[in-house]
């Protein structure tokens, strides 16, 4: 019984990987596709001291976009982070950040970002520039965007596609001025994302 799982999992992982790379978006249909929340991580990287990068993660993510193979680089997409849902393996921090001095997420329960333009920069790189608004300020966010894999979904059927992304921002141009000297200024995220359209089949 075990040797015959494991040769259903291997024979899942080569259809997979000859679906998912041998033409990764443009067989996909049109469509608005979600973003997967169970395959989805939004982490934070801060200087520590210049000794280290101190790092976290924001636990609940949303998003769409909205694709059509005929014109992928006019892709939409709309993605909110819930800060109140920070993790940085510290109680006390995590209650810290959520405060007025930091996230103030009482007053400022999203963060939110808004493409504005796709700009192509290999077969399956891009440049994603967008509006990203935080603690109520709105500037401009650039994304380097890889695609790591789109196809069907052996298991479920969907259309997938999976996406990892980096950028930076200085926390300062978002109101979060502490002069910690410990605490460096410029921000990095890196984000690791599929985004799926269910079968529609299944839909209706």
């Amino acid at each position: 019984m075990q040797l015959r799982t494991l040769s259903i999992a291997f024979a899942l992982l080569v259809t997979w990987g000859g679906v998912a790379h041998a033409n990764p978006a443009a067989d996909l249909p049109a469509g608005t596709y979600a973003l997967d929340p169970r395959h989805t991580c939004v982490i934070f990287k801060i200087s520590h001291w210049g000794f280290s990068h101190f790092t976290g993660r924001f636990d609940t993510v949303e998003g769409s976009m909205g694709y059509d193979p005929a014109a992928p680089d006019q892709i939409s997409l709309d993605v909110t982070i819930y800060p109140n849902d920070i993790d940085t393996n510290d109680k006390e921090l995590d209650d810290d950040l959520r405060g007025s001095n930091w996230f103030d997420v009482i007053k400022f329960p999203r963060a939110t970002f808004h493409a504005t333009k796709i700009e192509r920069t290999g077969d399956m790189t891009s440049k994603i520039t967008g509006d990203f608004t935080l603690r109520g300020v709105t500037h401009t966010l650039v994304l380097d965007t890889t695609l790591i894999g789109a196809g069907t979904m052996p298991l479920t059927g969907d259309q997938v596609m999976g996406f990892s992304a980096v950028g930076t921002f200085d926390r300062s141009d978002y109101g979060m001025n502490n002069p910690e000297p410990f605490v460096g200024d410029e921000v990095t995220l890196q984000i690791d994302t599929e985004f799926d359209k269910k079968d529609a089949a299944k839909e209706n």
